[in-house]
């Protein structure tokens, strides 16, 4: 994004929670954290991407020489460990790699965004916020957001991606209860999610607590 994307997310969220709640609506959030997002993307599984997406042969061959027969070696007390070989993740400083990692994650996005369950925000249809190696999936109710979550469970296992389910959490706000958060039960990746509070939303998106 060419400004704050966080921001512009955090501020988008915030609308469809708000949103929710003034017309007395639904929106089931589910916030998901990627395992070790920059390491554990199978090379194979990159090149395999970027050729979908359509990049020249020129720019795939370029990626894949960068990531040939790379290695690393750990030092131990009884001197350094032979060369181990490097099959998955992004290299760690190269300014390519934010680039690479970003159009690989693409066919999760577009996975997620051909979901029907998609929310309505003033016209705008709305499934997935990203932001890095964290995604916010949006929907108008629980059913539909776990569809959405099983999409996205599916498209991240085949690009060897795991989620930290210790650090996801759902929300589900229906804005017609008095009480306007449902324990609802969601799960990623076969594991159940916590289920945030009602004093969450008593908070904007991304204030410190």
């Amino acid at each position: 994004m060419s400004t704050e994307g966080c921001y512009e997310h955090n501020f988008t969220l915030q609308m469809a929670l708000d949103n929710a709640q003034r017309t007395r609506k639904q929106c089931a959030v589910a916030w998901l954290d990627i395992s070790n997002a920059f390491g554990s993307m199978p090379h194979c599984h990159i090149f395999s991407i970027l050729r979908e997406l359509g990049l020249p042969d020129s720019v795939i061959d370029l990626v894949r020489e960068l990531y040939h027969s790379c290695t690393t070696t750990v030092c131990t007390t009884d001197g350094e460990t032979a060369e181990i070989p490097i099959w998955s993740g992004v290299s760690q400083g190269c300014p390519l790699s934010p680039i690479v990692f970003n159009l690989a994650m693409e066919v999760l996005f577009r996975a997620v965004a051909g979901s029907p369950g998609r929310l309505d925000l003033n016209g705008q249809k709305l499934s997935v916020l990203a932001y890095t190696d964290n995604l916010v999936l949006l929907a108008p109710d629980a059913t539909q957001l776990q569809q959405m979550l099983d999409v996205t469970s599916e498209a991240a296992r085949w690009m060897g991606l795991r989620f930290n389910v210790a650090k996801c959490a759902s929300l589900h706000i229906d804005g017609r209860q008095k009480s306007r958060v449902l324990d609802s039960t969601l799960t990623i990746q076969g594991q159940t999610m916590r289920h945030l509070k009602e004093s969450f939303i008593q908070y904007k998106v991304g204030a410190s607590t």
